[in-house]
């Protein structure tokens, strides 16, 4: 059954990267497809955790990015440009925004730990922080060679 799950998550995948399109969303579709694999093949999910646990996951990281990406880079690259023109008051509030969105982040991995809780054992939850820390220095090695 574990084989007949991967075996269709690559033939999904195969397909999903034949029809996507060039561009951002495209390569970000595409991490994307190669997470989930990775993930899936270090975590060895039967059917029943894999029916249970991707819909969590995914909803968790949604909202992971949504928050990391969108909020505090934002926030970040606006600094960027006009940091020196800020007042010091001003600067303790923007420092304050991002201690804020760091603090639900933190939260927002609490919550998803809890959710985890009798969907996957505890193993396998330590097993996915070490499987998304794998694969983000994968990529990032890939980006490293790729620049070179």
């Amino acid at each position: 059954m574990k084989k007949f799950i991967l075996l269709s998550c690559l033939f999904f995948t195969t397909m999903n990267l034949m029809a996507q399109h060039t561009g951002r969303k495209g390569m970000k579709d595409k991490i994307r497809i190669l997470k989930v694999e990775f993930i899936t093949e270090k975590l060895d999910l039967s059917s029943g955790e894999a029916e249970n646990f991707w819909p969590i996951y995914n909803a968790f990281d949604k909202a992971y990015m949504e928050l990391r990406h969108e909020k505090l880079k934002g926030l970040k690259d606006n600094l960027k440009e006009g940091i020196n023109m800020l007042s010091e008051k001003e600067a303790l509030s923007k420092l304050n925004e991002m201690t804020d969105i760091e603090d639900e982040l933190v939260k927002l991995k609490r919550m998803f730990r809890y959710q985890l809780d009798g969907v996957i054992s505890n193993k396998k939850i330590l097993l996915l922080k070490i499987a998304e820390d794998g694969f983000n220095r994968r990529m990032m090695d890939r980006l490293k060679r790729r620049s070179k």
